[in-house]
């Protein structure tokens, strides 16, 4: 055996007898100590790769989600052109920061102009004639809970940086007076289709619930007035039947209905007829009573000169009228 082959002998009893030395290991010697610590890489390492491969899949995943919500970022930005945020009122906003005001139901904006994007636009009218254009503004306030749409304006008086936006619809007073103006806003020079046929029906439902409140406030009103004519007629109708209280029965000679009223002079005039009737009917008992009587004179009397010697002659020489009550 050559000089390298018993150094190679030696090195290899000499390690296997370190390798299963005992020393103080949980593992026993220092083979099994490598064993383990070898197990314990390998699982680290292949847990490793495990966790890689999620992590590509997440991020493939996370790559086709960014796609998409960008895609539908762009989307969304489709139909809405040009926009300008207005940040909330504060104490720590810039100098240059854009700031919108209201002056009865116009909107006054500062730092938003021609340098930034707010222009007129030329296009040609009739026989080629240049015509100005001025831009549409969309408002909008709230924030990242939502946005209230406030109405379709014509930028004005265009600086280079400031603005005044003219409402094209009416508004109504309390919904400007809500207006938040120390809230974000949000200027668009262009909303979708969609949307826009919506406000502009909802513009139209609008006026006409307007006209329609506006007819009924005329009816109303003339209903009131008509009423007042009636109540008056019903006061006149009144005094006529039941009398004036405020004048006297002097006042008017020969009218006593006028201060005392129909009902009273009726009632009045039905007295005195009743008295009247039964004047009449104690006359009527009166002269029948009178008229029996009469009767029974004339017969006693005719029994009387019956009686008389030659009566038929003295009945024949008796007035013609009393004999006629004779017979």
């Amino acid at each position: 055996m050559s000089t390298v082959g018993k150094i190679c002998l030696v090195l290899t009893l000499l390690l296997l007898i370190v390798a299963i030395a005992p020393i103080p290991s949980p593992y026993g010697g220092w083979l099994p100590r490598l064993l383990v610590i070898h197990s314990e890489w390998s699982q680290k390492i292949r847990d490793g790769k495990e966790d890689v491969r999620n992590k590509k899949t997440a991020e493939a995943k996370a790559r086709q989600e960014l796609m998409e919500a960008s895609a539908e970022l762009e989307a969304l930005k489709i139909g809405w052109d040009k926009v300008w945020n207005i940040p909330p009122r504060g104490p720590n906003l810039p100098a240059d920061a854009p700031s919108i005001a209201n002056n009865n139901g116009q909107l006054v904006v500062n730092n938003i102009g021609e340098q930034h994007g707010l222009t007129n636009s030329q296009i040609q009218g009739d026989n080629n004639a240049p015509q100005t254009v001025r831009p549409t503004v969309h408002a909008f306030y709230g924030g990242a809970e939502g946005e209230t749409y406030v109405g379709e304006f014509i930028a004005t008086d265009i600086g280079p940086r400031n603005a005044v936006l003219q409402p094209v619809h009416v508004l109504n007073p309390q919904e400007v007076a809500s207006w938040p103006m120390n809230a974000g806003w949000r200027l668009r020079t262009m909303i979708p289709a969609a949307p826009r046929a919506k406000i502009d029906e909802l513009y139209r439902h609008g006026r006409r619930t307007q006209e329609m409140l506006q007819q009924t406030q005329a009816n109303i009103q003339r209903q009131q007035e008509q009423l007042q004519l009636a109540q008056a007629a019903l006061a006149v109708r009144r005094s006529e039947l039941l009398g004036d209280p405020n004048r006297q029965v002097e006042d008017v000679p020969g009218r006593p209905e006028i201060a005392l009223g129909l009902l009273t002079v009726t009632e009045l005039v039905e007295e005195e007829r009743d008295q009247l009737l039964l004047e009449v009917d104690r006359l009527r008992r009166a002269i029948k009573t009178a008229s029996e009587e009469r009767d029974a004179l004339v017969e006693d009397l005719r029994k009387a000169t019956e009686a008389l010697p030659g009566s038929s002659t003295d009945y024949d020489r008796l007035p013609s009228k009393i004999a006629a009550d004779v017979q």
